[in-house]
C-alpha cells in the first residue's frame, strides 16, 4: 500500500506533515480549500497553532507558503470566500480574516480580526457562498452569529439565532419546495442539548425562523452533516453514537419538507470508527472518519448508500477513538481531494480512475551498471483509456540534466528501454 496509509480507489499524491508546516504543532484539525482567480489551488490547513496555506496546484509537490498564527487550541475551523479565508477557534480570538488576494505571489497576511459579539470563542465557521454570509457556530453556548461578507475583508455582524447551541451548520440558498422562492436555510447540528437537526430559515437575518427541530432515535451527539446535491436529503453524522460497540452510522434525513424532516434510513459502514466531517459532491459523499480515514460513498440511491473507495490514514486499526482524519475537502476544480489528519498532517489525493498502473516484471534496479542496462516495464491500461504506444519514456538525470529515452514495445507486450 501507499506510504502513510492503505486504500482502494484513492491515490495518494502527496503528504505534508505537521512539522513541515511549522515547528511545535500539537495536532491538526480542520481543512478547507481556496482556488484563486488564476485557477491555482491552495489547501487551508488548520491546526493547534494557527492556519497554514499550502499550494497544491501541482498536487504531487505541495508548497508550504505561510502560517497565520492563532490562539492555541485543539479546535480550529476555516472557510474561504472571495479572496479571503476566515479562521475561528475555541481558543478565542473571534474571526481571523486572512488575505489571500496575493497568494499567487506567495503573499499571505492577516487582514484583521473581528471579535465583536459574544464569546471570543467559536467552534466552527460556515460560509454561504451564494448569498455571501458567514456564520459563527458555537463558542460558549452560542447558536449562530451571522456576518455579511459584502466587503469580504470586513465581516459585519447582521444578526443571530441563539435558541439552541449549534455545533456545526451548512447554510444553503435553495428553492422552497412549493413556492420555488430561494431561501437561505441553515441545517444545524445541535450537539446534545438534546441532539437534533434544526432547520432555520435565516434569509431575514434579524428574524430567523425555526422551520423544524427534529430528534432522532439512537442519538448521542449531533455533530455535522451536509445536504445531498439535489437538496432532498441531509446526511448527519453523530459523533458519539458508536460507543465502541457499533459501526460508523450516517443518518439519512428526508428534508424535502422543511417543516417535517424524518430519518428514512441509516447507512452503517463495516467498521467501528467515529465519523467526523462529511461533504457531498454530485453523487458522492466524502467522509473523514477519524481512524478509518477518508471514506467515499455513492448516494445515487440515498436509501441504499454504498462505499466505493477509501484511504485509511491510520491503517493500524479502526477503533472508535478521537484521532486520525478530522476533515476533507472535495471541491477543487481539478478534482483533487485533500484531508487533514490530527497526527499526520495534510494528505492530497486523486479520486479519479487511474489510466494505468506500472509493474516491473524483472524488478526495479537498485543500482545501474556504468555500462548501462535495461529497464523492463509492464503498463496495465484501464479499459476506459487508450495508451499511445510511442509515448512511454524513460527520463534519466545525469550531470547535464534530464535526457529522454523512448521505451520500445517488445513482442512479449512489455516495454524496454536502455540506460545510457
Amino acid at each position: 500500500g501507499p506510504v502513510g496509509g492503505t486504500g482502494d480507489g484513492v491515490e495518494l499524491l502527496s503528504w505534508v506533515t505537521l512539522p513541515e508546516m511549522q515547528a511545535g504543532i500539537a495536532n491538526g484539525n480542520d481543512c478547507w480549500g481556496y482556488t484563486s482567480p488564476s485557477g491555482r489551488e491552495y489547501a487551508l490547513m488548520a491546526h493547534s497553532s494557527g492556519t497554514t496555506v499550502i499550494e497544491v496546484s501541482n498536487p504531487g509537490n505541495p508548497q508550504v507558503l505561510a502560517t497565520i498564527d492563532g490562539p492555541n487550541s485543539l479546535w480550529r475551523d476555516v472557510k474561504s470566500y472571495s479572496g479571503y479565508a476566515y479562521s475561528v477557534s475555541e481558543g478565542g480570538g473571534g474571526i481571523q480574516v486572512i488575505d489571500l488576494t496575493n497568494v499567487d505571489s506567495g503573499v499571505v497576511s492577516l487582514a484583521g480580526t473581528v471579535n465583536d459579539v459574544g464569546s471570543a470563542a467559536t467552534h466552527n465557521v460556515a460560509v454561504d457562498e451564494e448569498s455571501g454570509f458567514l456564520y459563527r457556530c458555537g463558542g460558549g453556548g452560542a447558536g449562530l452569529r451571522i456576518y455579511s461578507l459584502a466587503d469580504p475583508a470586513n465581516p459585519t455582524f447582521v444578526g443571530s439565532w441563539s435558541e439552541r447551541y449549534v455545533h456545526d451548520v451548512q447554510v444553503k440558498a435553495i428553492p422552497h419546495p412549493v413556492t420555488q422562492e430561494i431561501r437561505q436555510i441553515a441545517f444545524a447540528c445541535s450537539g446534545n442539548n438534546p441532539s437534533r437537526l434544526d432547520l432555520v430559515d435565516v434569509t431575514d437575518k434579524l428574524n430567523p425562523v425555526v422551520l423544524s427541530s427534529t430528534p432522532y432515535t439512537g442519538s448521542a451527539y449531533s455533530h455535522q452533516g451536509w445536504v445531498s446535491s439535489n437538496n432532498q436529503y441531509f446526511y448527519l453524522g453523530d459523533e458519539l453514537d458508536e460507543n465502541g460497540s457499533q459501526f460508523t452510522k450516517t443518518y439519512v434525513f428526508d428534508v424535502s419538507d422543511w417543516s417535517a424532516p424524518s430519518v428514512v434510513t441509516e447507512y452503517v459502514s463495516d467498521n467501528p470508527s467515529i465519523n467526523h466531517n462529511m461533504y457531498t459532491l454530485g453523487n458522492r459523499v466524502f467522509q473523514a472518519n477519524y481512524r478509518s480515514g477518508l471514506r467515499i460513498l455513492d448516494d445515487s440511491d440515498p436509501l441504499n448508500i454504498t462505499e466505493v473507495a477509501f484511504f485509511d490514514t491510520v491503517p493500524e486499526d479502526d477503533n472508535a477513538d478521537f484521532s486520525g482524519l478530522w476533515s476533507c475537502y472535495p471541491y477543487f476544480p481539478s478534482g483533487i481531494v485533500i484531508g487533514s489528519d490530527m497526527q499526520k498532517g495534510l494528505f492530497v489525493w486523486s479520486v479519479q480512475q487511474a489510466p494505468f498502473t506500472f509493474n516491473y516484471p524483472v524488478g526495479i534496479p537498485d543500482m545501474i551498471e556504468p555500462i548501462g542496462g535495461k529497464l523492463t516495464l509492464e503498463i496495465v491500461v484501464n479499459p476506459a483509456f487508450v495508451l499511445e504506444p510511442s509515448s512511454p519514456t524513460l527520463w534519466v538525470s545525469s550531470a547535464t540534466g534530464f535526457i529522454a529515452i523512448p521505451f520500445q514495445l517488445t513482442p512479449s507486450g512489455f516495454y524496454e528501454a536502455d540506460f545510457p
